[in-house]
């Protein structure tokens, strides 16, 4: 795995403990736009899209569309871990999920953002 892997692990797990702690499906919407953030920035990512002769506007609904799928995913996981506890399994403020995937997503940037050497 390499650091913009790690760091997408961490927006999903953002996901995940919002579905943990029961919070509103809404958060899903700006967890899915930090993922679509720091996929657009992913150099991985990035070169793919350039070896499939794909720009980014013609990627972008796609990336948007799988991201949202992830992201309702690690949600659901998280809710129906907690689902037979009758609830919250974790008790979170609606701010910590959020943060947790912020977190992910700048160091995504940061990593994608980082000179590296050129093809």
């Amino acid at each position: 795995m390499n650091l913009p892997q790690i760091l997408y692990a961490v927006i999903l797990f953002g996901a995940f403990l919002a579905g943990a702690a029961g919070i509103d499906a809404w958060v899903i919407v700006v967890i899915a736009a930090l993922a679509v953030v720091a996929n657009v920035f992913d150099p991985t990512a990035r070169q793919k899209r350039a070896d499939e002769g794909k720009t980014l506007t013609k990627a972008l609904p796609m990336i948007v569309v799988n991201q949202v799928i992830w992201t309702n995913l690690a949600f659901l996981i998280g809710l129906g871990v907690a689902w037979p506890f009758g609830g919250r399994i974790v008790a979170l403020p609606v701010l910590v999920p959020l943060i947790v995937s912020a977190i992910g997503c700048a160091g995504a940037l940061a990593a994608g953002m980082k000179p590296g050497p050129k093809a």
